[in-house]
């Protein structure tokens, strides 16, 4: 038995973010889901450098492009047509667990992320394209997305929330995605299968931006444990919200609470494991989304015990440490949602423009 399924037994999903069409049809994502993953999320960054590296995508591109699409469109067509296969090869899992797993997951352009109808839109429509009842798309916490998120939840579709950062973030996506169950709820109570969504935090990311001013404050013994204290805050206030009279009249519909997904859990500190997080947060309801790398580090040696719900009250003395050290903490962390969806709009800009670029490179040599 594998340590996934042990993570499993307690409780925890595990999800894969690597999505690669060589990956795929070479067997690989296959025996990896063998192995216990039972979810994939797709990266732009990812998709480029294979475009501009590797041969996997080639054949599609010089056909689209003989076809007549717009470079802008290629790139949504290779990822919707990855997302398909993955979704098939997922497909038993999806069965197997009631719909609570056995996702894939793709990212739309960031840029629309100021924009909630443009967002939600644009969601159907990449629904829509990969048509498969076990697809998400990626939506930001942001007050937009949260709109988006409402609308889309109160149409049963299910979505991948990314770009938490603190529990106010993910608080205030929870409380969209409740509100979008109800009106779901009031327009049709019939569904046979409710949506799914993730929460998506991003561990590391905290961490990155919180070590470097610690350091710079003389107080290193405290760096690497943000993230982590962080994350156990917002399980408990997950668990306070998804409890009670308001979700009890929910869940007598079947309705799924918003699991926390723990995303970015690469140590950006070399001098951590790689499992430095994955040990740190392995609970009940939750998701995991493993890289190739620390997915192979926890198999060789991570160490499956619960301890989400331990030393509680450690996270929240770390915080109050981090005050006594001079740390705007809040400050901080605020500031990190817009940060990283200004990196993740200029690297799915450079997917687009890895497939200009490729485009005119099979161009030039046919």
């Amino acid at each position: 038995m594998s340590k996934l399924d042990n993570l499993h037994k307690l409780g925890q999903s595990t999800w894969l973010n690597y999505m690669r069409h060589h990956y795929i049809t070479s067997g690989e994502l296959r025996q990896a889901i063998a192995n216990g993953i039972q979810g994939v999320t797709a990266n732009a960054a990812v998709f480029a450098q294979t475009i501009l590296q590797y041969d996997d995508y080639d054949e599609a591109i010089n056909r689209l492009m003989l076809e007549g699409t717009p470079y802008r469109q290629i790139h949504e067509w290779l990822m919707m047509d990855d997302a398909r296969l993955v979704a098939d090869l997922l497909h038993e899992v999806y069965e197997a667990s009631n719909s609570w797993d056995g996702y894939v997951s793709l990212e739309m352009d960031p840029s629309l992320a100021a924009s909630a109808t443009k967002t939600a839109a644009t969601a159907k429509h990449m629904l829509h394209g990969m048509d498969r009842a076990n697809a998400m798309v990626e939506i930001p916490a942001t007050l937009e997305g949260c709109e988006a998120i409402r609308s889309l939840t109160a149409d049963c579709e299910s979505l991948n929330i990314t770009h938490i950062f603190t529990v106010t973030d993910f608080e205030r996506a929870a409380q969209a995605y409740i509100a979008g169950l109800e009106l779901l709820l009031i327009s049709n109570s019939m569904w046979r299968v409710m949506p799914t969504a993730v929460a998506s935090f991003s561990v590391s990311a905290v961490d990155a931006a919180i070590d470097p001013v610690l350091r710079a404050k003389d107080a290193p013994e405290l760096c690497g444990k943000t993230g982590i204290a962080l994350a156990k805050l917002l399980y408990q206030r997950y668990r306070q919200i998804f409890s009670g009279p308001r979700w009890a009249q929910l869940a007598r519909y079947n309705a799924r609470p918003l699991r926390p997904k723990w995303t970015r859990i690469t140590p950006q500190d070399p001098s951590l494991p790689l499992t430095h997080y994955v040990n740190a947060l392995i609970g009940s309801e939750t998701v995991v989304t493993f890289t190739l790398d620390t997915l192979a580090a926890f198999e060789e040696s991570g160490n499956v015990a619960l301890t989400l719900t331990q030393d509680i009250g450690s996270a929240e003395a770390h915080l109050e440490q981090l005050a006594k050290a001079g740390v705007d903490l809040d400050d901080i962390v605020h500031k990190l949602q817009a940060e990283h969806l200004a990196k993740a709009e200029a690297q799915y800009q450079a997917l687009i423009e890895a497939v200009a670029q490729r485009s005119f490179a099979l161009g030039m040599a046919a």
